[in-house]
């Protein structure tokens, strides 16, 4: 086994569960962008529910066995932090729990007029559906969890006092947090 096949059998396939919570997010009229689509396993799967999928994946060893696929299906291989995107997609599917370029694709579906991505790389492990319209900035978070449309996590402290069971529970969508704020500072 080589090392793509190695890395692709840690990180790539996931269990049908992982697969269904995908598919149960996906509208019969969706316009579907898979990033980091391996081998098409899923893509071929999303295309049987909606109505147009694109499916970019960078390693061309690995769609090189796919052939057959369903006429609703566009396969790009190149890097997606590169390639030009198609217009008019509706849905993200980004399943990296190990993407470290989440706040890059986030910006790109935005400017795409995307408005959701379904994605598993903000905490690294269970599938969610990210609503990626305008968000509180990540300032305005007194105490608690937070989950930032750049891929950070974390929990912003404060006086345990003021902690409650909900704010445990809860998580505050943001967007503008120290990491992606720096990072916009730096490039």
């Amino acid at each position: 086994m080589d090392n793509l096949d190695t890395w692709e059998a840690r990180w790539g396939p996931y269990d049908e569960p992982t697969y269904r919570a995908v598919l149960d997010c996906i509208q019969a009229d969706d316009v579907v962008l898979d990033i980091g689509a391996g081998d098409l396993r899923l893509s071929k799967r999303i295309a049987c529910v909606a109505r147009q999928v694109f499916a970019i994946e960078m390693q061309p060893d690995l769609i090189q066995n796919s052939f057959s696929f369903s006429d609703n299906l566009t396969v790009i291989c190149g890097d997606a932090r590169y390639v030009p995107w198609p217009e008019d997609i509706t849905l993200g599917v980004l399943l990296m729990r190990h993407c470290t370029h989440v706040g890059l694709y986030v910006a790109r579906l935005r400017a795409a007029g995307c408005r959701r991505l379904i994605t598993n790389a903000r905490w690294g492990m269970n599938v969610e559906l990210v609503d990626l319209g305008p968000r509180a900035a990540w300032s305005t978070v007194e105490i608690g969890w937070y989950a930032c449309l750049c891929g950070q996590t974390g929990f912003v402290p404060g006086p345990p006092s003021r902690l409650t069971e909900a704010q445990m529970e809860y998580i505050n969508e943001v967007e503008t947090c120290p990491v992606c704020t720096r990072t916009r500072t730096v490039s």
